[in-house]
């Protein structure tokens, strides 16, 4: 099965537009400290496009040019050129030094350049630009951050929302043409919102960045928001937060109707699809074994729908199936 390409573009677009001071603030803690919070942060992107719209602005880059002001008890305008580089560009260097030049002519402020590599390329790691000429010398160092190089354990810990970005991020990378194993990320990242304590708009932006990093076959689609649906009223015992996975039900057109009627459409429908992927990944199933699923609780059904990934044979769901129904 050929998984859809990851649209890291659109993912990081947004979470920039969203998440520019937590990024800071995890990747370039110095940079975040030297900013005064408390005054509005001005987006200035629509200035960064005229100063080059034509060199170099394809894929692969998404960048953020915005106004601050510094923390230092003086009324005192900075600008920051944020870019995240997905691939790797011989060019890349010599365009911080071009933009930073740029913004500094045109605004007439300090300019702070910072970069994100989000490549997966270990070895590498761009962080200056100059020349020099007739003893007259011109250089720019940038701090960089390298996804790939930061610890897996501290973005696991941190409840920053860019952690998770990054970690979903790191998830597509580390995933590519293994649709199963996607799967099994995708669901548990989704299980790690609500254990982080985001909030709703948090989690709301979140799950449309795991849409878009980690993409599944249409044909598992159905899978996985029944799946959804279940791990988030197993993890919040309550219907009190409407998430984007409902919203898309809305979007298809599926009524929710009263409360039992939920319940009832929401095993049906992870009884459906976990009887699908089984006889995909297991071959056909006996009417026995067939009844032995549908009489499983939804509980029951949500561990099964995770655990089936790991199936090779129906002798796996079987020894599932005795191992279940004697710890009953």
């Amino acid at each position: 099965m050929e998984l859809p390409s990851a649209d890291f573009d659109g993912a990081w677009k947004y979470a920039l537009d969203h998440y520019v001071a937590p990024l800071l603030e995890l990747l370039f803690p110095e940079v975040w400290r030297t900013v005064d919070w408390r005054q509005p942060v001005i987006f200035r992107d629509t200035e960064l496009q005229q100063l080059d719209p034509d060199v170099n602005r394809g894929k692969h880059r998404i960048d953020k040019l915005v106004q601050v002001q510094a923390l230092d008890g003086t009324p005192r305008t900075i600008f920051m050129h944020l870019e995240v580089q997905s691939q790797r560009d011989p060019t890349f260097a010599e365009r911080m030094f071009c933009y930073h030049a740029q913004i500094f002519v045109r605004e007439r402020h300090p300019v702070i350049s910072l970069a994100v590599l989000s490549d997966d390329q270990p070895g590498w790691h761009p962080r200056s630009f100059g020349y020099a000429e007739a003893g007259c010398v011109v250089r720019l160092d940038f701090p960089t951050v390298k996804l790939l190089e930061l610890d897996l354990a501290m973005l696991e810990a941190s409840r920053n929302p860019i952690a998770m970005v990054i970690l979903i991020h790191r998830d597509a990378q580390a995933t590519r043409g293994q649709p199963e194993e996607r799967l099994r990320r995708k669901l548990a990242r989704f299980r790690s919102f609500f254990r982080y304590g985001y909030g709703a708009a948090d989690m709301r932006r979140l799950y449309r960045i795991l849409d878009q990093l980690l993409r599944l076959d249409p044909s598992m689609h159905a899978t996985v928001r029944a799946t959804m649906r279940l791990i988030e009223q197993e993890e919040t015992q309550m219907d009190t937060f409407v998430t984007s996975i409902e919203e898309l039900a809305f979007a298809e057109g599926l009524e929710q109707g009263i409360e039992q009627g939920i319940e009832q459409g929401r095993h049906q429908t992870l009884q459906e699809v976990v009887l699908r992927q089984l006889a995909r990944q297991c071959g056909s199933l006996s009417e026995q074994v067939q009844h032995q699923l549908l009489a499983l609780s939804p509980a029951h059904l949500l561990e099964l729908s995770e655990t089936l990934l790991d199936f090779t044979s129906l002798d796996d769901l079987q020894a599932w199936l005795v191992r279940t129904c004697a710890s009953v």
